[in-house]
């Protein structure tokens, strides 16, 4: 039995062709015919330039969207930036303030401080009458040398010599005070008038008390202008003042003021 061969099946090619066919307004006809490779190129151009198109517009729409986020981010944060510079120009305006304040109140405290120290330096300097109430004055020198004090007269102002002093003559009751506020520097007796008392002034001042009675002030106490030093009795009328100016000794009378 012979077999023989079974036809063999031939493969179909499908061919395509593309035909553009326009007329004009005289009835003729144009067309445009494209082979089944040119169809294909065409196809796939048009398919890449949509595919182009369609990517083009979804970019554009996520970069139009990140867009708006990124403004929406921007403008929460020029926002949150206005309320923080509104917050900061109110804390601002508040230190400024708070500076005003304290500049004013430094200053006041500087002239306070100011006006003390000018009062203090005023109340310092040992202009006051040693005495409280009246007392008759005298004039004198005192040379350490001598056991007495030498009162000046017209006969001999120009040959005693000394260091000056004022003798004060008081009643009973009255109080020997201090000039001028200051230390108390010496408390000790005195071989002319019983006992001594020297307050430093602290600006180159010293004053000098002498007078028979007991001392109501300590070595190295601190004393107001006014302070009793000493009270007057019918025992110890007189009193002797001295003040020095940077340790020389100075006529009293230029400086005190003579109330009485």
């Amino acid at each position: 039995m012979s077999t023989g061969n079974k036809p063999r099946k031939h493969r179909h090619r499908r061919h395509y062709t593309f035909m553009v066919i326009s007329g004009d307004s005289d009835g003729s006809t144009k067309s445009l015919h494209l082979n089944h490779f040119r169809t294909q190129v065409l196809a796939y151009t048009l398919f890449f330039i949509a595919l182009a198109i369609i990517c083009y517009i979804i970019y554009s729409a996520i970069t139009i969207h990140n867009l708006r986020q990124v403004g929406v981010q921007q403008k929460a944060q020029i926002d949150e930036l206005t309320t923080e510079s509104s917050t900061l120009e109110a804390s601002n305006d508040e230190l400024e303030t708070k500076i005003q304040q304290l500049s004013a109140a430094l200053n006041q405290r500087l002239e306070d401080e100011q006006t003390s120290a000018e009062e203090a330096e005023a109340l310092a300097l040992p202009t006051g009458f040693p005495l409280t109430g009246t007392a008759s004055m005298t004039e004198a020198l005192d040379d350490p040398n001598e056991t007495k004090v030498t009162v000046l007269t017209d006969d001999n102002k120009d040959t005693a010599t000394g260091n000056p002093i004022v003798l004060f003559e008081s009643d009973a009751g009255n109080s020997v005070i201090a000039t001028g506020s200051g230390t108390v520097l010496t408390v000790t007796t005195d071989v002319k008038f019983g006992n001594l008392v020297i307050i430093d002034h602290n600006n180159g001042y010293t004053t000098t008390y002498r007078n028979q009675g007991a001392p109501l002030v300590s070595e190295g106490a601190a004393i107001d202008k006014g302070d009793i030093i000493f009270v007057i009795t019918d025992d110890n009328k007189s009193l002797g003042y001295q003040i020095q100016q940077d340790e020389k000794y100075i006529d009293p009378e230029e400086l005190i003021e003579i109330n009485g």
